[in-house]
């Protein structure tokens, strides 16, 4: 079993750990991804829910459905905003995708394992 990784929020108010390798990576082209970052794409790691655990603070949730019409939750910071994992609504068991300081706690790993939405990346971009 691979170490423990550590990340969190900008402030610090929120920080979580994952044990275990990603499932995978990837870079999110989706509108909502888009809208939520203010950028082209999200980098992002999926990890399993098993291994994942928030050991500070409590974030908060928001509900909302993705381009494929599943309901998603973004969970963030309530202070400082930064966003931290997506979960599917209705598979709260499964797989997390960690967003925000995912290269950070998966340095040198987020080779493009997965392209999604990428009819909605931007030209330059595909």
């Amino acid at each position: 079993m691979s170490q423990p990784r550590t990340g969190g929020c900008l402030c610090g108010a929120i920080r979580y750990e994952t044990v275990g390798d990603p499932v995978f990576t990837l870079r999110c082209h989706c509108r909502d991804c888009q809208r939520q970052s203010g950028a082209a794409h999200v980098p992002a790691a999926r990890v399993p829910s098993a291994g994942f655990r928030i050991l500070q603070g409590t974030p908060r949730r928001y509900a909302t459905k993705a381009d494929s019409g599943n309901e998603i939750i973004r969970v963030f910071c309530g202070d400082c905003g930064t966003p931290l994992y997506v979960q599917v609504a209705t598979r709260p068991d499964r797989d997390r995708t960690i967003s925000g300081d995912c290269h950070l706690a998966f340095p040198n790993s987020l080779d493009r394992d997965c392209f999604v939405a990428s009819l909605l990346a931007m030209t330059w971009e595909r």
